[in-house]
């Protein structure tokens, strides 16, 4: 583990083997007649992490995934990284078996419901 103190945020963050960069912005990953739209790096990886003090367009598809798939508060869908996002992941990240240190990484990527955007304009929620 690395300690990563970054925009106010200090705590355990995966590896840089693990991850590649802060998510900064989302992409869609196309899928069968659909798409997610999920965190990701400026690259475009979604093998990323977010924490308190995280903003932006990746934080807010994680907190419409928290309360659209999971029905956990994170405050609202405002793209801004605060306590009660930390606390959704930390609950998310408990029910799995995860360390529960409320940080998004690729390890509680892969147990998060996202949404789906079909191609008929219907949303569902699913893995990834």
């Amino acid at each position: 583990m690395t300690v990563v103190s970054i925009m106010g945020l200090i705590g355990s963050a995966p590896s840089a083997g693990a991850a590649d960069g802060w998510c900064t912005t989302t992409t869609s990953v196309w899928k069968d007649s659909g798409r997610f739209i999920q965190p990701a790096t400026s690259s475009g990886s979604t093998s990323c992490i977010m924490g308190r003090g995280s903003s932006g367009s990746a934080v807010a598809e994680l907190q419409r995934a928290l309360v659209n798939c999971h029905e956990l508060d994170t405050g609202g869908v405002d793209g801004v990284y605060g306590a009660r996002t930390e606390t959704a992941v930390r609950t998310i990240q408990s029910r799995v078996g995860l360390e529960p240190d409320g940080i998004y990484g690729p390890d509680t990527r892969m147990h998060v419901f996202w949404q789906y955007y079909w191609n008929d304009g219907d949303v569902t929620c699913s893995f990834m």
